[in-house]
């Protein structure tokens, strides 16, 4: 197998948002699954079950029997397929399946493009440069992606950048320009974009994000730390066979290059410390390991299966980046190292001229005390992906085929367009970064800087937008888990701001789904009254239902409306 391997330039992949990174998000269930025999719905929902727990092969055979018991019509098997080929490190399947997905697709563009997107990130990931086949492949499905859901901005910003990788800078200004232009554009990547169409060399050698984590010796790990070091980071899982084979490759190298300035830190995905400790110590694993249950460090590398090599230079730049195991990796990567080791160091100055990073590095799902307020504070917000955007509202009912999520609204009420929820959510970081984020419930201060989840606006409704009293909407945050404890703080913080707590966090159950729900009236000159549905999808997302009303008796009839909110995702 062929993989591009640039020697002197860092090789950007945008995340693929829907579940071939991380912690292996489970896939949908089938969409009109109500019309699939019991069987298909059945397996799956065992194939659901068993990828948080990490049983990626059992998982993959549930999807196959489903598969098999469609009769080969179930696009949503084939997309769950292909993401767990990524999660088993079988590259080629993950391209194949994404195919059949796309092929099987039918009517449903959403899911189509979403096939497509995928199939275009691994080719382009596993082409042996701009000149390949695979490179031209991967342009021509971008674009078909395009065709069938121009919403698909994440298409649009990975076609860029292999525009940009084949130095065909002009078209790839183009499609950065109609990518911050769009509706959809994420704040996570619109700086990013911003900066490639100042200088498209920006896109061909990125420098790394901030990153600090501890690893399970206790050692802390962090970009400022390393600085001067040249690093390998190893994203691997326990299940993933290639990662298992490649634990010789990783020994050897730590061995060669110990005693230099040199480190090999390994990023686990597997679901427990327990699980991780046992297979390291079983495999005489002696490099620092970091358990990333949660995908937040695979997040901010934009890993999308495994195993995953990143060679980060003295100054902390990606010079090296390899998806997927092959006979050559050992002699690349140490080619690599020694290349980045002979390098002398000298300490960039600061860039003045740059605008601070924005960049998304997921935040712990625990609060962290907040920098004083004398203190200059910079914000880094983490957004969800983009296309968490990609909703539609008809006729009384919002649809958003990648949460799996319907909802239906009263029909007589005007929705907000794509452009309006931008102008909301551009309007919103402002407030959050004009009062430093210290009211912020999910944050971790890091190299300075203070990393603050952000609730993406997706979807409002109202009888009059320019009122928003009453209204409902619906807010998505990167999240991992929802706790009593979480939104007994979020109580809290709004009583601190001065609103009144009507109902305390009681947990309440909406058709199988458990959601969190809190009424309060807000510290606000017009009295609004407020009750919020709180639930996690795929250990992934925090979705929230808010409904705002002017009086106690009006949000108790409005109350009632999150009866119709219906998730297919576990």
């Amino acid at each position: 197998m062929d993989f591009f391997r640039p020697t002197s330039i860092a090789r950007l992949i945008a995340t693929v948002t829907i579940g071939t990174t991380l912690a292996a998000t489970p896939m949908p269930r089938a969409a009109g699954a109500q019309d699939q025999s019991q069987q298909v719905t059945d397996a799956i929902d065992r194939a659901n079950a068993l990828i948080p727990q990490r049983h990626m092969q059992e998982a993959l055979d549930a999807l196959r029997e489903a598969d098999r018991l469609s009769n080969h019509t179930c696009a949503e098997c084939y997309l769950g397929m292909a993401n767990l080929d990524c999660q088993l490190g079988d590259l080629q399947a993950a391209v194949d399946d994404a195919r059949r997905a796309e092929q099987t697709a039918g009517d449903n563009r959403i899911l189509a493009a979403q096939a497509l997107t995928l199939r275009a990130s691994l080719l382009f990931a596993t082409s042996n440069g701009p000149a390949d086949a695979k490179a031209k492949e991967a342009e021509r499905d971008y674009h078909q992606a395009l065709s069938l859901n121009p919403k698909n901005s994440l298409a649009r910003f990975e076609l860029g950048v292999l525009l940009f990788q084949e130095r065909r800078d002009a078209e790839g200004v183009a499609e950065m320009k109609e990518y911050v232009s769009g509706p959809f554009a994420n704040p996570r990547y619109v700086d990013r974009a911003n900066r490639f169409i100042v200088d498209p060399n920006r896109a061909r050698a990125l420098p790394s994000d901030d990153f600090s984590f501890s690893t399970l010796d206790g050692q802390k790990i962090s970009k400022a730390g390393l600085r001067g070091k040249v690093v390998l980071l190893d994203f691997w899982g326990s299940w993933c066979p290639p990662c298992r084979e490649s634990i010789p490759i990783m020994a050897d190298l730590h061995r060669k290059f110990s005693g230099r300035d040199f480190e090999l830190v390994g990023i686990s995905a597997d679901a427990d410390e327990e699980t991780l400790r046992s297979f390291a110590s079983s495999h005489h694993m002696t490099w620092p390991e970091f358990l990333d249950s949660d995908g937040q460090i695979g997040g901010l590398f934009e890993i999308k299966g495994f195993p995953s090599y990143i060679v980060l230079g003295r100054g902390g730049t990606i010079e090296y980046r390899q998806l997927g195991l092959d006979a050559d990796t050992s002699e690349h990567l140490a080619s690599v190292i020694s290349r980045e080791l002979a390098k002398t160091f000298v300490a960039p100055p600061p860039d003045s001229s740059a605008p601070p990073a924005t960049a998304a590095v997921p935040a712990l799902s625990s609060a962290a005390a907040a920098p004083p307020t004398a203190a200059p504070v910079r914000l880094d917000l983490v957004f969800p992906p983009d296309d968490v955007e990609n909703g539609d509202a008809d006729n009384g009912v919002y649809r958003n085929a990648f949460l799996g999520l319907t909802y239906k609204y009263p029909a007589a009420w005007s929705t907000a367009t794509p452009e309006m929820l931008d102008q909301l959510n551009q309007s919103r970081t402002t407030q959050l970064r004009s009062r430093g984020g210290l009211e912020a419930i999910e944050s971790t201060e890091a190299n300075g800087a203070l990393r603050v989840v952000f609730p993406q606006l997706i979807f409002e409704a109202s009888p009059d937008l320019r009122r928003h009293v009453p209204s409902v909407q619906i807010t998505v945050a990167q999240a991992s888990a929802l706790t009593v404890d979480f939104v007994q703080k979020e109580a809290a913080d709004l009583k601190s701001q001065g609103s009144t707590i009507l109902a305390a966090p009681t947990s309440v159950t909406i058709g199988k789904r458990q959601y969190f729900r809190t009424d309060a009236q807000l510290a606000e000159p017009d009295a609004t009254y407020v009750a919020r549905f709180e639930t996690i999808i795929s250990q992934r997302y925090r979705v929230t239902l808010e409904i705002r009303a002017s009086s106690h008796h009006e949000l108790d009839q409005l109350a009632a409306s999150p009866q119709t909110l219906e998730i297919s995702k576990p």
